[in-house]
């Protein structure tokens, strides 16, 4: 997800920041909220239930004057383990080996404020939010016959972005323009389009491919819209699965922003990704990571809390991308605050993939 731009001259990486972060538990002015909705109240119930797991931190990998990181915000584990990020601000992709050793960077003209959209076969996508064009990475090269331009009406518009092996998807949303999902072929043709009705602050949030569904994730609620891959199919309505145990220190502001005595709707959940059939979930916090993990029927399964949180104001991670193997699973972080780096943690079940 990314705000684009045609030049970060008039609207550089730290606005787009303040775009897509909302209120976050750190930086919300002071205000005194008591209520909460009444499914969130429930959620909280739930959640109080299920007993914290905690994350073992394996790595953090840190910027260099060798491998600088200027301004991680997406990532990307290939089936091979490899780890890939992408730098919005240095324009270019970090390539990190299995065992944690960094590889190499990626750097190409065809890069500008590059997003991770997905994996196809051996082709890695990246939508350009600077330049509104798609293009095809493989072993190290951008292809010079994949990928496509798009058009948007208004350029300062919010974008997410999605590759499958049949389509490739966009959400585009601002203020003025609303929301609308783009389905194109592999040859940038528009296939279907399909306009989402409620405000447009509401889907911001990226899109993620899990079996036949595409799911639109919402960062300032604790819900998921799932529509089919064939949006030409998709009834009037998105299917809305609620997120039943999600609690955030924010959903009392949420609340009130809802029935607004607020200006801003707190961030709740600045990403979330599949492995092994579930939804993790990054549940923002103010100083440390917090990763909730869901059923695809949308109840809450586990709450992973890495060791000795601390408080920390300037921590945000933006992104997270979850391996699953024999151990259990790696989950890995791109932080852009209070230090640019990549930060890897290990969930082992009590069950191994259970």
């Amino acid at each position: 997800m990314l705000s684009s731009v045609r030049t970060r001259l008039l609207l550089p990486l730290a606005m787009l920041t303040l775009l897509l972060s909302g209120c976050l538990p750190s930086g919300c002015s002071s205000g005194s909220f008591d209520a909460i909705a009444p499914s969130d109240s429930l959620s909280r119930e739930r959640a109080a239930t299920v007993a914290a797991d905690s994350l073992r931190h394996v790595r953090t990998i840190a910027s260099t004057e060798t491998h600088p990181l200027r301004y991680p915000r997406s990532l990307r584990y290939r089936p091979s383990g490899t780890l890939v990020v992408a730098d919005a601000e240095r324009n270019s992709l970090h390539v990190i080996a299995p065992d944690g050793s960094y590889g190499r960077e990626l750097t190409s003209d065809a890069f500008d404020v590059p997003y991770l959209a997905g994996i196809t076969g051996d082709t890695l996508w990246v939508f350009n939010a600077g330049s509104d064009t798609v293009v095809g990475v493989e072993n190290g090269d951008v292809l010079p016959d994949a990928g496509f331009a798009i058009e948007r009406a208004d350029a300062a518009s919010l974008v997410y972005a999605a590759a499958h092996s049949d389509a490739f998807y966009l959400k585009v949303l601002g203020e003025d323009i609303g929301s609308t999902l783009y389905q194109y072929d592999w040859n940038g043709t528009l296939q279907a389009e399909r306009p989402l009705s409620q405000p447009y602050w509401r889907y911001a949030g990226f899109l993620r491919i899990q079996g036949d569904t595409l799911w639109s994730l919402s960062g300032f609620r604790p819900v998921v819209d799932r529509l089919p891959l064939d949006l030409e199919t998709a009834s009037a309505s998105p299917d809305t699965l609620a997120l039943r145990g999600f609690d955030s220190p924010m959903l009392e502001r949420s609340y009130a922003f809802l029935q607004g005595d607020t200006h801003e709707p707190p961030l709740l959940i600045p990403s979330a990704t599949f492995a092994n059939g579930r939804l993790f979930v990054l549940n923002v916090r103010s100083g440390w990571v917090q990763v909730d993990v869901f059923g695809r029927d949308g109840t809450l399964q586990h709450r992973l809390i890495e060791a000795n949180p601390q408080p920390n104001t300037d921590f945000f991670p933006h992104d997270l991308s979850v391996r699953a193997h024999s151990d259990g699973y790696d989950i890995t972080l791109a932080v852009s605050s209070p230090d640019p780096a990549i930060v890897t943690y290990r969930w082992t079940p009590s069950n191994t993939l259970e």
